[in-house]
């Protein structure tokens, strides 16, 4: 009888530890994951019903309230014949320049971008009780409210134009608050048009476009290097074009041979050898610890925006080879156009990364300010004397080395350009991405940019004077 009791016991703290463990499990669901599941474009609660609805969604602006999206309506005939109100959401006529920012909303292909994420807002759903209780009590229909995003569209109208034909993405942000200035993804669409879109399209290439980063990886490898106390000053290494890590042979870009080096002009010059070998003398264990304090391998649950992981796959198991080749950004790393823009966020913000910013502000019904910008501390991921060493050596980069083409006159930026070998569906070698990431005026850093283009070739020829141009651009309006 003892011994049942014992087990009826021993089996009810059990079921209690499970039922417990489940409990907060859940609660760190609702409190982590709980707006992300609201927004999903299947929860049916928060869909536009276009004829006689009970809430008309709030309006998208940008940052200098330029409406991006509306509701607008207009009158059909009913079955029986009667005259109702059919309401739709409607865009800016140069909506491709911002569609993957603002998405979309439409009964028939569901929501994405701001139009999903921050449906909470433009629904309304954020109200305090008494606003709720007095627009379903007061008014015909309740009324969301108006988001302001940080994007500025004539910004965005300037990156589309300069991109072209040409896939790839933009993404530009203020190193010291993470507002995003700019997101731009090619190809786009036209969300008033939504019979014409295809799904490439749909992809929003700055935060769900993963792509090897090639050599701007290396500002990892030479921060990891930094932040361990490597003495960086004092290393040299004679690049031959090739050097051999165990099996791997790593080829400089061409084969060039680039001679005795430092770690700037290394950097400067993008050696692929400099850096695989610092690779190995820093260890995985080190690079992966650095790639995570910057954000790899991380579920961004960010306020403003969603963002898929980028991949740093370091372990014990990893080989010498792989290390080498993850080391110089090949391998199997993988990483976002936003999360690099980050990274160069982070360097020139003096090592301390900002969390991405995309609501400037949220509008209520009557014009009172509900939700202001407030910049979040995402991470420190560099001392700030790191930084600066590694802003000097990026400087390099642009003055003298791979990345001239995004030069400026008299306007001092850094940056690391990218050539990020790709393979074709059919298992040939493809032409390369193209790369560049930045930052600048060096003095005071207000801009931090990542571009790529797809198969666009080297990232000094290609991506380096987007950069350049979008960058001066940016300064032009003021920013």
């Amino acid at each position: 009888m003892k011994k049942i009791r014992r087990n009826i016991r021993t089996g009810f703290f059990i079921l209690l530890g499970l039922f417990l463990f489940l409990l907060g499990y859940f609660c760190y669901g609702i409190l982590f994951y709980g707006d992300r599941w609201f927004a999903n474009s299947y929860n049916v609660r928060v869909r536009l019903n276009q004829v006689e609805p009970d809430i008309i969604p709030g309006d998208i602006l940008d940052r200098k309230g330029t409406v991006l999206a509306t509701t607008a309506k207009k009158t059909i005939k009913g079955e029986n014949g009667e005259e109702l109100e059919y309401y739709y959401r409607t865009y800016h006529k140069d909506a491709r320049a911002t569609a993957h920012v603002v998405g979309f909303h439409n009964p028939q292909y569901g929501r994405l971008g701001a139009e999903a994420f921050h449906i909470r807002y433009l629904m309304g759903y954020n109200n305090n009780f008494l606003e709720r209780i007095y627009q379903k009590a007061f008014l015909p229909r309740e009324n969301g409210n108006n988001i302001q995003l940080t994007v500025d569209l004539d910004l965005q109208r300037y990156i589309s134009e300069k991109l072209g034909n040409r896939k790839g993405s933009v993404v530009l942000l203020n190193p010291r608050t993470g507002e995003i200035l700019a997101m731009v993804s090619h190809p786009s669409f036209d969300p008033n048009d939504m019979e014409t879109v295809g799904e490439d399209n749909l992809v929003n290439r700055a935060t769900q476009g993963l792509y090897p980063p090639g050599s701007i990886f290396k500002v990892i490898t030479a921060a990891s290097a930094l932040e361990n106390g490597d003495d960086l000053k004092n290393m040299v290494y004679d690049c031959r074009g090739t050097t051999f890590i165990g099996q791997a042979q790593i080829n400089c870009y061409g084969k060039e041979a680039h001679g005795a080096l430092d770690t700037a002009h290394a950097l400067a010059v993008s050696c692929n050898g400099f850096f695989a070998h610092l690779g190995i003398r820093t260890g995985w264990e080190k690079l992966l610890r650095t790639g995570n304090l910057f954000g790899f391998n991380q579920d961004f649950l960010f306020d403003d925006i969603k963002v898929v992981a980028s991949r740093l796959p370091l372990s014990s198991k990893v080989s010498k080879e792989e290390l080498a080749w993850d080391a110089v950004g090949q391998g199997k790393v993988l990483v976002t156009p936003l999360h690099m823009a980050m990274v160069a966020a982070a360097i020139a913000n003096r090592g301390v990364m900002m969390e991405p910013k995309l609501i400037y502000s949220v509008i209520g019904r009557r014009g009172q300010m509900q939700k202001q910008l407030e910049p979040e501390v995402f991470a420190i991921v560099l001392s700030p004397e790191n930084a600066m060493l590694l802003s000097s050596m990026m400087e390099l980069v642009v003055e003298k080395g791979t990345g001239k083409g995004a030069r400026l006159g008299d306007i001092r930026l850094a940056g690391k350009t990218g050539t990020a070998e790709v393979q074709s569906t059919d298992g040939q070698k493809d032409q390369d991405h193209s790369w560049f990431i930045g930052f600048g005026p060096l003095d005071e850093p207000s801009l931090a940019i990542a571009v790529i283009i797809e198969n666009g070739g080297s990232g000094g020829a290609s991506a380096a004077p987007l950069a350049g141009d979008i960058l001066y651009k940016a300064m032009q309006m003021g920013y």
